[in-house]
């Protein structure tokens, strides 16, 4: 899975960011498309963060996710001929930058996060994966001072496993789609305690941990390889994040009967 970064200009497209920013809080997601610039690499699955360029404030404004490869139609700029590049994107956390603020790109001080070009006019570029971990951390707490939050964890997202041999690079999970609704649907059913190990991050940590937990697809989706019907109560459960990769470390995905019996043992 790459990382990419998709701009927005508001003296150049007027959006009402308003009214889309409260309903991806209402549902967990909006969908859009976005210009991509001459971007083609763009994959199905990708990460994509939105900045905010042209006018203060300036920032990262949106995370989501990739559901379509570039394709061309017409421009989105009315007054110019052609075509343009766009892809299918489904928005996973998007705040009002007049209302909740951006993530701006001042804090982007570690060296990884220093070297990708924030001032960049063309959209599509990719972000390195190094900086694209650190990107989501930074992300997801600023979302969380906020009291918003991405309807997928940074680590059910890209997990910034960096392994540094020559050169470092990112290994990825869950680059298939997660409907957002199904996850809130699997928590609302099971609630926030592990399936495995019963561990209640509210129990321990308090209000800070409260519904934190992750989702583990039963049937991975990486086996299934294509969109299917997922069914929250059969097809997901919660799961605390040191079960979760216990479930998918080795060969094969385990059960979470077979965990559980580990764990017993």
């Amino acid at each position: 899975m790459h990382t990419y970064l998709l701009t927005w200009n508001p003296k150049r497209w007027s959006w009402n960011v308003a009214d889309d920013a409260a309903t991806a809080a209402r549902t967990g997601f909006i969908d859009h498309r976005w210009s991509c610039g001459r971007t083609r690499r763009i994959e199905t699955g990708d990460r994509v963060f939105l900045l905010r360029q042209g006018m203060d404030p300036r920032g990262i404004m949106a995370s989501g996710v990739a559901r379509s490869r570039p394709y061309a139609d017409k421009h989105w700029d009315g007054r110019r001929r052609g075509e343009a590049l766009f892809v299918d994107v489904r928005f996973d956390a998007l705040v009002d930058p007049d209302h909740d603020g951006v993530l701006p790109v001042a804090r982007f001080r570690s060296a990884a996060l220093a070297a990708v070009h924030w001032r960049t006019q063309m959209s599509g570029i990719e972000i390195p994966p190094t900086a694209a971990a650190a990107l989501e951390r930074l992300w997801h707490a600023h979302l969380a001072k906020r009291g918003l939050h991405s309807a997928m964890h940074a680590d059910e997202v890209a997990t910034p496993a960096l392994y540094a041999e020559g050169a470092t690079s990112l290994v990825a999970i869950n680059r298939y789609e997660r409907d957002p609704r199904a996850r809130a649907a699997c928590i609302a059913h099971y609630g926030a305690t592990c399936s495995a190990c019963g561990f209640d991050f509210g129990a321990v940590y308090g209000k800070h941990g409260s519904g934190f937990i992750h989702v583990h697809h039963v049937v991975p989706l990486a086996k299934i390889g294509k969109s299917y019907a997922v069914d929250p109560v059969r097809d997901l459960r919660p799961v605390c994040p040191n079960c979760h990769a216990m479930l998918h470390r080795g060969e094969r995905v385990l059960e979470i009967t077979e965990l559980r019996r580990l764990l017993r043992r």
